[in-house]
């Protein structure tokens, strides 16, 4: 062979060796496993809430809050986003069909949700076992955090603080010494209720009566007569809004004029105190803190805009969206047939490691998935309206 054309071979192979050393090397899947989204592949950010019926409210809130996170985020690295909402119905039941249904999606990212902790407790098995990342921004129950799933997150306070916010608001700013507590049976309400009995009891107060109704149910005569026998200063109830709405007004009905105190589930304007007909006036909510210098106040106008007023999860939704998104973006890799890949501990682990700041404020997130400092509001309704009177923060 001439010299001169084995010395050009040479080069020529030395040249090509190492362009392929240069090129994508292959990604190797890590230890949750991978997700791999062909060229033009529609990504979807899951939402597990209630669409229909007397929670959806809430619901089309979480899914509105969303679809604008995606509106803002624009594309993933130059996939498209999409969200797709699945009707947990806030139940357990319901949420896991939801989850199995997610699970099963290859186009799949995250999931913002499940709305409720009886929804949540069930379902986050599923979303455990295929290792997807999971941020609920209504969810309170203690439970939920308790057990140990690294792929869940939540960006509400728990349970166990608005209870003690709650008690201590009852006994130190409106004296109450006497309190009535219905729940509403579920894993959330009854939950909550159970905790501020707990701490009523610390603090020296009477619990006048402890009763339980069932969602759905319209007609509370028989839980109003046992409340309104023991004479409370408050009755606290710990559920939802549609049946919040309920209660209060047949407890005004009945005669009742002390206090009436519920947690952020009942915290709707549009059903709870629209759907009181004037009864909730006067009522107390515990809900956690937005707004501040993170952008809030322009956030809610554009919100409002496009979906009409934020109900409650709205915010958090939007949150706990962007935080999936620019985890997403920083563990990202493209491999070498042109795939966008995601690795899903390196998702889960990015979204514990790195503050955010959202339009709820500072959320940094705990080993366990909790908020590492968060606030609870103590709101007023006032002439139909909730007004901000207290706020208590915790880990600041």
């Amino acid at each position: 062979m001439n010299k001169r054309l084995f010395v050009v071979l040479s080069v020529l192979v030395v040249f090509s060796l190492l362009l392929v050393g240069c090129g994508p090397k292959p990604i190797e899947p890590g230890e949750w496993g991978v997700m791999t989204f062909a060229p033009g592949t529609e990504i979807k950010i899951g939402v597990s809430s209630a669409l229909a019926g007397g929670y959806a409210v809430y619901g089309q809130d979480m899914l509105n809050g969303v679809n604008l996170a995606i509106s803002d985020f624009g594309t993933l690295n130059g996939w498209s986003l999409v969200a797709e909402g699945g009707d947990d119905a806030c139940e357990g039941a319901p949420a896991v069909t939801v989850a199995e249904r997610f699970a099963a999606d290859p186009t799949l990212l995250a999931v913002v949700g499940p709305m409720c902790s009886g929804g949540v407790v069930p379902a986050s098995d599923i979303y455990a076992e295929h290792n997807i990342v999971m941020i609920t921004p209504s969810s309170t129950a203690v439970i939920v955090t308790a057990r140990g799933y690294m792929n869940l997150f939540r960006t509400v306070a728990n349970d166990d603080l608005q209870a003690q916010v709650t008690v201590n608001f009852l006994t130190d700013d409106l004296g109450v010494t006497k309190l009535g507590i219905i729940h509403d049976s579920s894993i959330y309400g009854q939950g909550i209720a159970e905790a501020v009995q707990s701490y009523f009891g610390e603090a020296g107060g009477t619990v006048t009566a402890f009763e339980g109704i069932t969602r759905g149910d319209t007609d509370f005569s028989a839980v109003v007569s046992i409340m309104l026998e023991g004479d409370p200063e408050a009755i606290y109830f710990g559920g939802m809004d549609a049946e919040g709405a309920l209660l209060v007004s047949q407890l005004r009905a009945g005669g009742f004029e002390g206090v009436f105190f519920g947690p952020d589930g009942i915290k709707s304007k549009p059903t709870f105190i629209d759907g009181s007909g004037g009864a909730a006036d006067g009522a107390y909510v515990t809900f956690g803190a937005v707004g501040g210098s993170t952008g809030y106040e322009d956030w809610e106008v554009r919100f409002t805009e496009l979906y009409g007023a934020p109900v409650a999860y709205g915010p958090g939704s939007y949150d706990s969206a962007m935080i999936i998104l620019k985890a997403a973006a920083a563990v990202a890799q493209v491999d070498k047939d042109g795939n966008l890949v995601i690795d899903r501990k390196a998702l889960a682990d990015h979204i514990r490691a790195t503050p955010f700041d959202g339009i709820t404020g500072h959320l940094e997130f705990t080993e366990t998935g909790d908020l590492a400092a968060v606030s609870i509001t103590v709101f007023h309704v006032e002439n139909g309206e909730f007004v901000e009177v207290k706020k208590v923060d915790f880990g600041q």
